[in-house]
């Protein structure tokens, strides 16, 4: 005769084990598991370094406009030259106004 406790129990943990490999199976693969966590980790990363190499774009221009501001020639010169807006061989030329200049037009 057969032990229908021992089926039970045997049937019972195959339909728990099934469920714990699904599980397992869908919270490695599933929308939202760790496969989709690494991949919003490495964006987050790239983000984050992207966001680094901005934050001392931003710096570097700070310190241009401070030139600006203050006038330095020499500074801006350098800063010019710097982000390519004179060329290695080129000469800047300063153009300033006179009162003279302003009173003949």
């Amino acid at each position: 005769m057969a032990n229908w406790r021992k089926i039970g129990r045997i049937a019972t943990y195959s339909v728990l084990g099934t469920a714990a490999v699904a599980s397992g199976l869908w919270f490695y693969f599933g929308k939202g598991g760790v496969r989709d966590a690494n991949a919003l980790r490495a964006t987050f990363n790239e983000q984050k370094q992207e966001i680094a190499e901005r934050q001392m774009q931003v710096e570097e221009l700070s310190k241009y406009l401070a030139a600006v501001e203050r006038k330095d020639e020499a500074a801006m010169e350098l800063a010019a030259r710097r982000y390519g807006l004179v060329g290695e061989t080129e000469y800047m030329w300063k153009v300033t106004s006179t009162p003279e200049d302003s009173l003949s037009e």
